[in-house]
């Protein structure tokens, strides 16, 4: 059974875009004809410190589902069926307590002839599989939680631990991607992805997108100052005709829905287009993954994993399966340097 849990998503909803495709864009040429007939002043500056890192500590929890409901996903709480909590403690005893495995799986099957939705019984069974390390009745009992409920990320991060131990590393690694997407800020998916990574030799990047520019108003509301680093000037111009220029976003293929991911997308494609090389040794690795999402037509997953799902975690509950995999296959590319799987 699951009822409803309510997450402040009214913000949010602005970040969905009907469609996960790559909307055209305003190129730099566009931008330089929009401030040229502007009525106002950009003045550009040099920006002498570091922006710092932003630190986000705002996690997912588990036992959390989405639903379609008329066209929109909306999240629940997944709970136990009344009249089957009895026989859940009884599982748990017999797990915890008495390590009683094979009477505990029993009694977790009982759990689920009472309520077949409620997945976390079959993470249980998986778990007493676990401990008597027989890992390939573990995995299919993962699988299964995971049919049930695609969004928690804790099957997915659970797996993908079996997955690593008997040196399944393919499958290991896109397990732990998804756990990363469903729980962005999770330090713990961030450790099991680290060392999955590693094992399976590739570099886990562990860094933060931390655009260098600051816009400020000057005396009038027709005087912008744009302070910028080298290397962020497209990025910088394009968020203050955004922010400052009247009636701009009116004029894109912007709507109330979707109006972040097409800015978002328009300011990075100038950010890429205002680099003058794009070197590993002298480039931010931020940009780096920029550009292989973009050469490999994953833009938006950049923009969900490295700017919105960090700050946000809970929109990943109003995603598509489809999108969250798209997401997925950035995180590895961007994150582990592995290309996408040719399908």
């Amino acid at each position: 059974m699951f009822n409803k849990i309510f997450f402040t998503l009214i913000l949010l909803q602005g970040f969905i875009l009907s469609g996960f495709g790559q909307t055209a864009a305003h190129k730099p040429a566009d931008l330089l004809k929009i401030l040229k007939a502007s009525k106002t002043t950009y003045t550009v500056g040099n920006l002498d410190m570091v922006i710092p890192d932003s630190k986000y500590n705002i996690t997912n929890s588990a036992n959390i589902m989405h639903e379609d409901s008329n066209g929109q996903f909306v999240a629940k709480k997944v709970v136990l069926a009344k009249g089957a909590d009895s026989t859940w403690n009884e599982a748990e005893r017999l797990f915890k307590e008495d390590s009683n495995y094979k009477e505990a799986r029993k009694v977790y099957r009982d759990v689920l002839d009472i309520d077949p939705d409620y997945y976390p019984a079959k993470m249980q069974i998986a778990k007493t599989f676990e401990i008597e390390k027989d890992y390939e009745k573990a995995e299919a009992s993962y699988k299964q939680a995971i049919s049930k409920n695609y969004v928690d990320y804790l099957p997915h991060q659970l797996i993908a631990e079996d997955y690593l131990k008997e040196k399944k590393y393919d499958e290991a690694v896109d397990e732990i991607s998804v756990a990363s997407v469903l729980n962005r800020n999770d330090t713990s998916v961030s450790a099991d992805m680290n060392k999955i990574y590693a094992k399976t030799r590739m570099k886990y990047g562990d860094w933060t997108f931390t655009p260098q520019y600051k816009l400020e108003k000057g005396k009038t509301d027709a005087e912008i100052s744009v302070l910028v680093k080298k290397g962020w000037y497209g990025y910088a111009i394009a968020k203050a005709i955004w922010k400052y220029e009247p009636g701009y976003a009116q004029n894109t293929d912007a709507t109330p829905d979707n109006v972040t991911l097409i800015q978002e997308r328009e300011c990075l494609m100038n950010l890429l287009a205002g680099q003058d090389s794009i070197k590993a040794k002298d480039t931010d690795p931020g940009i780096l993954a920029l550009a292989d999402a973009q050469d490999y037509k994953l833009m938006d997953g950049f923009i969900y994993y490295e700017i919105l799902l960090p700050a946000h975690p809970s929109l990943v509950y109003q995603l598509p399966n489809n999108v969250i995999k798209s997401i997925r296959d950035y995180a590895v590319l961007g994150r582990g340097g592995l290309p996408p799987k040719k399908k």
